[in-house]
């Protein structure tokens, strides 16, 4: 599903190293713009597997802090230029996030070099008695009397780790969207019913433990069938893109996806149904 979802973000949403956003209906592109949340999406690129994308994201939006100090609440693309209104930097978190993400993926001293960098704007720009202040106007660097529970929860957090990730060491970790590390132990997978196996899951036991691994990790393509002694189990190919109404219906080729078994791209038919009707 998320391999469905990436591809779609690709073809509709991007330009260039940008991302923008897009009507979900068409997929005309509707506001451009950057928004202080979106910085986390380089780090999701990581987990994706996709560093060169991930890096160039990453890229444009450390230019966009180092250009104001921090990183504005939302930044118009088109127009190169502040949002009229909302000019303010909240602590947010998400570029530390990616930063760590990107430097624990590739291990490239220069995302320490740009975690320092945020490091020294929060201390210059935000640090007062007490604590960190959110900033009201990223133009006059105006403070307003306000810390979100975030800031040490994630930014705090994200930005200690990529400098001592001593955490990790022997351990394996997912992090919530709110920056709570999760453990994650491989022999609770076995406890689990196998009713609450996902279908597009396959094991594959060796003498120790079993490693599972799911179409899109593998790259299946196009759709194959795996034997593991017993049992045939299809599985789903990894490029597999819906159509885009459940009823197959058409009005242009955009409205159809990829096949599932052949990875190839589907054609809208005069009668106005998606199909393998192109040779």
């Amino acid at each position: 599903m998320f391999q469905t979802a990436y591809l779609a973000v690709q073809k509709y949403f991007r330009h260039g190293p940008w991302y923008h956003e897009a009507d979900m209906r068409t997929g005309q592109a509707t506001y451009w713009q950057l928004t202080s949340l979106q910085a986390f999406w380089p780090g999701l690129q990581v987990l994706v597997g996709d560093i060169a994308a991930a890096n160039s994201s990453h890229r444009e939006f450390f230019h966009v802090w180092k250009k104001f100090g921090v990183l504005p609440e939302r930044y118009l693309l088109d127009h190169q230029m502040l949002h009229p209104t909302e000019k303010y930097y909240p602590l947010r978190p998400e570029l530390a996030e990616s930063t760590f993400y990107l430097y624990q993926a590739t291990k490239d001293p220069w995302y320490i070099e740009v975690g320092e960098s945020i490091v020294d704007s929060l201390n210059l720009y935000t640090k007062v008695e007490g604590g960190f202040a959110s900033i009201r106007d990223v133009t006059t660097m105006q403070l307003e009397d306000h810390q979100h529970s975030f800031f040490l929860a994630e930014t705090c957090k994200y930005l200690y780790l990529l400098f001592n990730d001593s955490f990790f060491v022997d351990r394996n970790y997912i992090f919530t969207t709110e920056g709570h590390p999760l453990p994650v132990v491989s022999a609770w997978h076995d406890r689990l019913p196998e009713a609450y196996t996902p279908s597009n899951w396959t094991s594959i036991k060796g003498e120790n433990q079993a490693n599972r691994a799911s179409a899109m990790s593998l790259r299946v393509c196009p759709a194959t069938k795996l034997t593991d002694g017993h049992h045939n189990q299809q599985l789903e190919s990894a490029c597999h893109i819906p159509d885009a109404r459940a009823d197959h219906r058409c009005f242009t080729n955009e409205d159809c996806g990829i096949d599932s078994t052949t990875c190839r791209r589907r054609s809208c038919s005069m009668a106005g149904y998606c199909g393998l009707w192109l040779i």
